[in-house]
């Protein structure tokens, strides 16, 4: 049999899905997948159908991080092919656009393998097509390119990154002309282009240069980076030991600097974690996610060793920030969750702020939907304007700054999965300005004799015990996908009525826009954009509520739990009895969705 034969006898199997054939004949056919042809050949003739299938099935979308994946052969791959084709379509859609002089491109990478060769390739087509681009002399952060776009005055950026994926994988991440990853109706039809790119048009990484086409940027454009971030400092307080790792990553060219810079002299790194290196080889199972909390076990060691009182660790593109503090009873370390130092952020940013009078009501805090209602609940004590019902991804706070009359009352944005921003300097989240401020606020405490789970306890006397947790499920390839889809399909028709002995007063789907009972009555439509999640409120003032999504960026299904209780007796008994009621629900909710076939 010839290759499509196979192809065919295995979709008959049922070992390939009918929609990968396209996208396979494609790659056989087209001149510009020529190169790959006799790899994808090997495949067929290895009968190698679950890879074959995987890398093929679809053409990679864009999602909440635009485009993520495995690095290897095929449409649903990450390779030179797909970044050219990506490129091509970031030019196609700006000639579109601007007329009557070039258009200009910023492109950023972090360490991983690939992203240096991925960056050029991106260059040299975006190059090809009469685009100016301006190139980082090495691996730079991703809120730095947020903040390049629009102090260049870039039309568009680029970001060769994969966050906090494995070393297998890379991504192609787009910005447009605010700064600001692209959203509806952008992103649509940016990929419509891609869709439909006939032609990559290229030039040498040699001749572009020589043409003026491709521009490095020199120091001066970093500090003005430092600059603008340190702009976002609060107090003055420095005296804190500090333990910081960049995990291999960018960190040393974002967090690292502005720390610095800001006069944090007690700044102690994890000298095998702090060297660009995108294999991740001091990181438990190389998955460098400082979200999984043994992505921190070399900073804690030290921070014991060298009786530190934070730790720090940014992902490899620097725009997520995990926090570890020292308990002041048992002298070990906790780590926070993302909820948690949002929270803290945003009392000490309301403290200090109102203390100085420079707390306005029309200053803008944003979160997402599945973080927890905690931190809003101190802005709205404080007077602030608060929108916390933004779809998961950074690109909806940048898209709400975008509508402001004046982007300088954004004051505060944050989501559950450790992405913090503070000031509009950036549009995405920044693991450099979170830094600053949760150094300050671990410094001010350490000056008045306290630690900083002191402040989130007085928080919690304050403004109520809300416990939060995630959890999630790999479900890997296409398999995985039909999956996922089936779970959400049987959630959205048939919602539980109770869980865990709590009545689940109504369901938000975000796909469709509204709010109805679990029996199907409607009850309001739900403003924004539109989104594959669920949300099963266990209160009607939405405090406590359970939420469930597929991940836009990596292969699996994300359960968020929030419960709230008023803190009327003692804080460790409140504490213990709704972590153990949570724990049990989102046993049961897990099981449910996992029993769906």
């Amino acid at each position: 049999m010839d290759w499509k034969e196979k192809v065919q006898k295995a979709i008959e199997d049922g070992r390939v899905s009918p929609q990968a054939l396209e996208n396979i004949e494609n790659w056989m056919n087209v001149e510009r997948y020529a190169a790959y042809r006799d790899e994808l050949k090997a495949m067929i003739e290895k009968e190698d159908w679950r890879e074959l299938n995987d890398s093929f099935y679809q053409i990679i979308p864009f999602g909440t991080g635009g485009r993520r994946g495995k690095v290897g052969i095929g449409s649903n791959r990450m390779n030179e092919i797909t970044v050219a084709e990506s490129a091509q379509g970031v030019a196609n859609k700006l000639q579109k656009e601007i007329s009557g002089r070039a258009p200009r491109v910023v492109i950023a990478y972090d360490t991983r393998l690939t992203s240096a060769a991925l960056t050029e390739k991106a260059a040299c087509v975006l190059a090809g097509n009469g685009v100016e681009v301006r190139l980082f002399d090495g691996p730079r952060a991703t809120p730095h390119l947020s903040f390049a776009i629009r102090d260049l005055e870039a039309d568009a950026g680029i970001v060769i990154s994969a966050s906090h994926n494995p070393p297998s994988d890379n991504g192609f991440k787009a910005y447009w002309s605010d700064g600001g990853q692209i959203v509806p109706p952008l992103d649509g039809e940016l990929i419509e282009e891609v869709r439909n790119v006939s032609e990559i048009k290229e030039i040498s990484f040699s001749e572009a240069y020589g043409k003026g086409l491709i521009l490095r940027l020199n120091p001066e454009d970093d500090a003005r980076f430092y600059d603008a971030v340190l702009k976002q400092s609060l107090t003055g307080h420095r005296n804190v030991r500090i333990v910081y790792s960049p995990i291999h990553g960018t960190g040393m060219h974002s967090v690292y600097p502005v720390l610095l810079r800001a006069g944090f002299a007690d700044l102690h790194l994890v000298e095998n974690q702090k060297d660009p290196d995108g294999r991740f080889p001091n990181v438990p199972n190389h998955a460098p996610n400082p979200e999984v909390t043994t992505g921190l076990d070399a900073s804690i060691e030290l921070a014991r060793a060298i009786g530190a009182d934070i730790v720090l660790a940014s992902d490899p593109d620097a725009d997520r920030l995990a926090c570890a503090v020292r308990d002041g009873l048992t002298g070990d370390f906790v780590i926070l969750t993302g909820n948690q130092t949002m929270a803290l952020m945003m009392e000490y940013i309301g403290e200090e702020m109102h203390r100085a009078g420079t707390l306005r009501p029309g200053h803008r805090v944003y979160s997402t939907v599945v973080s927890s209602p905690l931190m809003p609940t101190i802005a709205r004590a404080y007077g602030l304007t608060v929108k916390d019902d933004l779809l998961v991804g950074f690109k909806w706070i940048a898209e709400q700054i975008e509508t402001l009359e004046d982007p300088e009352n954004f004051l505060f944005g944050s989501e559950e999965s450790i992405g913090f921003m503070k000031g509009p300097q950036t549009r995405d989240k920044d693991a450099a300005v979170a830094a600053l401020i949760f150094c300050e606020l671990a410094a001010r405490e350490k000056a008045l004799g306290r630690t900083v789970l002191d402040l989130l306890e007085e928080i919690y006397r304050k403004y109520g015990y809300f416990c939060d947790k995630g959890t999630s499920v790999f479900l890997h390839g296409a398999a995985g996908s039909e999956r996922m889809a089936r779970i959400m399909d049987s959630l959205r028709k048939q919602p539980p009525r109770t869980i865990g002995g709590r009545e689940v007063v109504a369901v938000i789907d975000r796909a469709v826009g509204e709010k109805r009972r679990p029996d199907g009555t409607p009850v309001s439509s739900v403003d924004g954009a539109r989104s594959n999640l669920l949300i099963f409120q266990l209160r009607e003032d939405n405090k406590s509520w359970i939420a469930v999504r597929p991940s836009g960026t990596e292969p699996k299904i994300k359960f968020y739990f929030s419960l709230f209780a008023e803190v009327d007796g003692p804080l460790e008994e409140i504490k213990s009895g709704l972590q153990a009621e949570l724990d049990g629900l989102l046993k049961e909710v897990t099981d449910l969705a996992m029993a769906i076939e």
